[in-house]
């Protein structure tokens, strides 16, 4: 028997198991349709092995248990988080979260039989707008049973990583001897929030009339909302839009970020929260930028863009 219908039994009366779609990262699971008591939808069937098999990651103990809490955190925020979110930054519409062990089934409304898609290259202020609104609403909230820092990159889930970064002889130009305090200036953010912590392209569906759903809420945890707006635009524009419409859609986050502020937490001191987060777009860049060269180092971003910030982040604190 396949190992999710047990724990899909006390829960549905009317079982159909359709197609695969995907294989989740490194064995992990699949993503099955299925059609549950005369509903379409989609499961996440998550059981993670003993053992990843992926070409850049070496089997650790660190990263066996990164992979295994960041289920165990998606499980969380379906169950508790998912149904809270405002209208403008809702998450798709998960029906059950099932949970046994190392087992977890997520029961999705297919979002495809309800006027949603893949999100694309059009919907970049629509989701920049998303990212706003969620975390203003989520401005402060405790990261219960979610990650303590947000996203999968960050220093201290990524010790193979940075070991394998070679110290550079002027300390100036050193990643590796910044790293702790690119860190502990990102950490220090006086306002913190939820934050999606792999808010790519990819993890968003659009309606036609550009209503967003994100999705994959593995690593979401605390953190400065400026972390998912950098990575986010990784996902979406190439070096040269980079410079050409980086600012632009900076100034459009904050433009929204301020005004959902506003009306979710009238009291907060919006321009502050924002030009904190602003003056941490440096910071983030280059804590991207140390993942990526200690994993990656020829990734396709790390781009002249990602270090032309890097470059300022340590003329400024080196």
């Amino acid at each position: 028997m396949i190992f999710y219908i047990p724990l899909l039994l006390p829960h549905f009366k009317q079982i159909e198991i359709g197609d695969t779609l995907t294989s989740l990262w490194s064995g992990c699971g699949s993503i099955v349709q299925c059609q549950l008591d005369n509903e379409l939808c989609v499961i996440k069937a998550i059981k993670i092995p003993s053992y990843i098999n992926h070409p850049k990651i070496k089997q650790s103990e660190v990263a066996l248990k990164r992979k295994q809490y960041s289920y165990n955190v998606e499980y969380t925020f379906y169950k508790l988080y998912s149904q809270h979110l405002p209208k403008h930054a809702q998450s798709i519409d998960c029906i059950s979260a099932i949970n046994k062990d190392d087992e977890y089934a997520l029961v999705f409304k297919d979002f495809t039989k309800h006027g949603f898609s893949q999100a694309g290259q059009q919907h970049v202020k629509a989701i920049l707008k998303w990212l706003a609104h969620f975390h203003a609403f989520n401005l402060n909230k405790p990261a219960d049973g979610l990650w303590q820092q947000g996203n999968y990159w960050h220093l201290s889930t990524r010790p193979d990583e940075f070991n394998k970064l070679k110290a550079a002889d002027d300390k100036k130009s050193d990643i590796k001897h910044a790293a702790l305090k690119i860190d502990k200036q990102l950490q220090n953010c006086e306002y913190k929030t939820l934050i999606h912590g792999d808010a790519k392209l990819a993890n968003f569906a659009a309606s036609e009339c550009g209503e967003i759903r994100g999705y994959d809420f593995q690593y979401i945890g605390a953190g400065s909302g400026i972390i998912d707006v950098m990575y986010f635009m990784t996902s979406c524009l190439s070096d040269a839009q980079l410079y050409e419409c980086a600012d632009e859609y900076l100034a459009y986050y904050f433009d929204n970020l301020k005004a959902a502020i506003t009306t979710y937490h009238p009291k907060a001191p919006a321009d502050k929260i924002a030009n904190d987060w602003l003056g941490l777009w440096s910071a983030a860049w280059a804590d991207f930028y140390r993942f990526l060269a200690g994993w990656s180092p020829e990734h396709y971003k790390v781009n002249s863009y990602m270090l032309k910030q890097v470059k300022n982040w340590l003329a400024s604190n080196i």
